[in-house]
């Protein structure tokens, strides 16, 4: 990678990290998806939960903490580690898990994932947070490398059928589809399952209704989700006649799929 990639590479991520930030607020009160999503993916945890090993546990993009409740509530005498890209995200968990003692709170970019001489964590844990990985599966497969034998790296993130009448759309009318790319689950447990590891996922869709297609992609960008990660936005024009168009085909409200992947990895015993 050259020094223009790198440099280019670092706004987008910084672009991504403040637009987050900037709507924590928001993003806490009206992120369903993201809520349900962190929600499944704590229940899933619980029959895991006494069987991990002895650690610290480690959260990769926190946001504003759904993930965060629910791992502190069933590990209350861990040392857990929250993290987040963002310097206000961070700052909005902080304060709301003052509380908690047990909890460290770090703006890190969970692509540099640090050096350890020992496989470190007891487990790793990421709520729709890789799909905004450069490299998600070489990134987690990198944590999984620190997370102990007998240990855990669980994820959620939306998979790449998600939004697929917005694809539609923007193919009927020769418009770019301007949703970041998001990553193929059989790449990802193809690439997981290289090593010691056992790698179990499941698929689900959910559903989400909006009024309009405008207030879909309104809400979007209020949840601080719409940073284009490669590739252009739309121009105003363009997206008047892409709302008008997914309107048009639609009576009544809009329905959008979420494709969602529930990843678990457990990390084998070195032989």
């Amino acid at each position: 990678m050259n020094d223009q990639q790198t440099v280019a590479d670092s706004e987008i991520k910084r672009e991504i990290a403040d637009s987050f930030g900037e709507a924590a607020s928001y993003y806490d009160e009206h992120a369903s998806v993201q809520k349900e999503v962190a929600d499944r993916l704590i229940a899933s945890l619980q029959p895991w939960r006494d069987i991990i090993p002895r650690g610290p546990i480690i959260e990769l993009g926190a946001g504003t903490g759904f993930v965060t409740k629910g791992v502190a509530e069933l590990y209350p005498d861990r040392d857990i580690e929250v993290t987040d890209l963002s310097e206000g995200m961070i700052e909005f968990c902080r304060n709301k898990f003052a509380d908690q003692d047990n909890l460290r709170f770090k703006v890190m970019d969970a692509e540099q994932v640090p050096d350890f001489d020992d496989p470190h964590y007891a487990m790793t844990v990421s709520g729709f947070t890789p799909h905004w990985f450069d490299y998600p599966a070489q990134t987690l497969a990198k944590w999984l490398e620190i997370t102990k034998p007998g240990g855990l790296l669980l994820a959620s993130f939306p998979g790449n059928e998600s939004f697929p009448k917005w694809r539609s759309h923007c193919q009927e009318l020769g418009l770019p589809f301007t949703a970041n790319e998001l990553p193929d689950v059989e790449e990802m447990v193809i690439k997981m399952s290289v090593g010691p590891a056992q790698v179990d996922y499941y698929e689900d869709t959910i559903t989400r209704e909006y009024e309009s297609a405008r207030d879909f992609f309104e809400q979007f960008s209020s949840l601080g989700m719409d940073t284009l990660k490669q590739g252009r936005q739309l121009s105003s024009k363009e997206m008047s006649l892409l709302i008008d168009h997914w309107d048009s085909s639609t009576e009544g409200k809009i329905a959008v799929d979420y494709h969602v992947i529930f990843l678990a990895v457990k990390r084998d015993f070195d032989s």
